[in-house]
């Protein structure tokens, strides 16, 4: 009884090795965006969401700006890319072709631009 309890637990120990083995190899196989996000006075702007999904496989994977406007997304298979990023008081963007290569970094910066409030006021015409 006592082998089979050994030989079950190495078993378990080859078969996690093996998988970790495994999603290290499709890690490595991956690759990434990542750039600045800055406003069009070149501040940067945290907690920007930015989301990166597959042209033509569908999925997306999204993240958020660090306060020095730095974003990373990791883990993308190669193919092309749609890219969305948008932010509180900032207009949104969409970049429609971004590709990414297998084991390299794509770099792409992204501006917002500042909302202006309307505060509800309606323009009106003069006669």
């Amino acid at each position: 009884m006592r082998g089979f309890k050994v030989l079950s637990l190495l078993a378990f120990a080859l078969a996690v090795l093996s998988l970790a083995s495994m999603a290290k190899q499709i890690q490595q196989g991956s690759g990434a965006i990542e750039g600045l996000i800055l406003d069009q006075a070149g501040i940067p702007v945290m907690q920007a969401k930015v989301e990166a999904c597959n042209v033509f496989r569908g999925g997306c994977i999204g993240t958020v700006s660090q306060s020095n406007g730095f974003y990373r997304i990791s883990g993308l298979p190669a193919g092309r890319y749609s890219l969305w990023a948008e932010a509180n008081r900032y207009g949104s963007v969409w970049m429609p072709l971004i590709i990414v290569d297998e084991g390299q970094t794509t770099r792409q910066d992204i501006e917002l631009r500042r909302e202006i409030p309307t505060l509800g006021i309606e323009p009106t015409t003069i006669k």
